[in-house]
């Protein structure tokens, strides 16, 4: 118990001194697919080292991305046949979220991953998605904070403030919303890309498609991905990002299937 205890002390030590110098995150272990059943899926239900204030001087990393090109993931290409019925049979055994970790195609990092089948119309679960200004009711408890700090024609900007690692790092950043987007074979992608903050990146993306053998269902997949500026287990960090994705899902669908 002793040496778990000293080594903890010592874990939380080392991220409060690499992430003030500024120390890049380190590279994980290979992908694996959020369709598979790998030790990287799950099924799912400190000190503070990290700036917490969205101050565009703090920002570090590199200049955003923009939004992703409709030619690649996630917009295309479309899932054949055979990956649609797979996943409708997975989602009707378990409803989810169903959670794990991969890197998608044309990507070389890590992403958390999850997909339910929410009892609600598409119409009802976009209309969630699309709310930016009520995105606080979608993030979870492992969020301090969430809030809708600018808004333009061609895009929305949300602040995030995330404790990670059992509260050693509080992370903040502010990704912009695209409007939603058409994804090749049918749904939408609601995606959501860096702007600034105190980490490398962070992309987030929300597909949605109706359950092709019932109007009234929507499948829904959330992916999630957070660069970090320190050396962080990757098995920390993929759980913190499927637990999260997996957050996003619960909340979305208890906020479209709630009574009016």
């Amino acid at each position: 118990m002793g040496h778990d205890l000293v080594s903890r002390a010592a874990t939380a030590l080392a991220f409060a001194a690499t992430i003030a110098c500024g120390s890049p995150a380190a590279d994980g272990p290979g992908a694996s697919s959020p369709a598979g059943s790998g030790a990287s899926s799950s099924r799912g239900g400190g000190a503070q080292a990290a700036s917490s204030s969205p101050d565009a001087s703090a920002a570090t990393g590199s200049a955003p991305a923009g939004p992703s090109d409709a030619q690649g993931w996630p917009f295309a290409p479309a899932p054949s046949a055979e990956e649609r019925a797979a996943q409708l049979t997975r989602l009707a055994n378990d409803p989810g979220p169903l959670k794990s970790n991969w890197t998608p195609p044309g990507k070389s990092a890590r992403y958390g991953h999850a997909e339910g089948l929410i009892a609600a119309p598409y119409d009802a679960v976009r209309a969630r998605l699309v709310d930016f200004g009520h995105y606080k009711d979608l993030a979870g408890p492992k969020f301090k904070k969430v809030s809708l700090v600018d808004k333009q024609a061609g895009g929305t900007d949300i602040y995030w403030q995330l404790p990670i690692m059992k509260g050693v790092v509080t992370i903040w950043y502010v990704t912009r919303f695209a409007p939603a987007r058409p994804a090749a074979g049918g749904g939408e992608v609601v995606e959501g890309t860096f702007v600034k903050g105190n980490i490398k990146d962070v992309h987030l993306v929300f597909t949605m498609r109706p359950a092709a053998e019932d109007k009234a269902k929507t499948v829904l997949v959330c992916d999630l991905l957070l660069a970090l500026n320190i050396p962080a287990p990757q098995g920390a960090l993929d759980e913190e990002l499927r637990d999260a994705c997996g957050d996003a899902i619960n909340n979305v669908r208890a906020k479209s299937t709630a009574a009016p």
